[in-house]
């Protein structure tokens, strides 16, 4: 396996295994939306608390797709290129919709964030 390959699959690990705990934590939290609210100031002051449950949900469902793929991927040994691709190009759709959506400042940079790490796979 290369470095790149090592490095990525240990990045949606850890970053998917982050998501998991975060957001499972806002959840279940009484003030897990207040909570949402900090991390995620990405998104425009006047989002709802049902649109900060949405990004919350995404957010978990993002963090449970990496954490499988770079669990798969150390426990088989084996390096999915095309899964691990996958997954960045979901991230991606992701980031891109919710730019798009929103029109903020933020959330153009968030996606932009989500644009140059698939690039960075790409192209490296």
């Amino acid at each position: 396996m290369t470095w790149k390959q090592e490095i990525f699959r240990a990045l949606l690990l850890a970053f998917g295994a982050g998501q998991i705990i975060t957001n499972v934590q806002y959840l279940i939290k009484k003030n897990g939306i207040t909570l949402a609210r900090k991390q995620h100031q990405e998104l425009p002051h006047n989002a709802t608390d049902k649109e900060m449950m949405i990004k919350v949900i995404c957010m978990l469902l993002v963090g449970i797709m990496f954490f499988v793929v770079g669990l798969i991927s150390y426990v088989t040994h084996r390096y999915f290129d095309l899964v691990m691709l996958s997954s960045l190009i979901i991230f991606s759709i992701y980031g891109i919709g919710e730019a798009a959506f929103y029109r903020y400042w933020k959330t153009i940079g968030f996606a932009a964030t989500t644009i140059v790490l698939l690039g960075i796979y790409i192209f490296t």
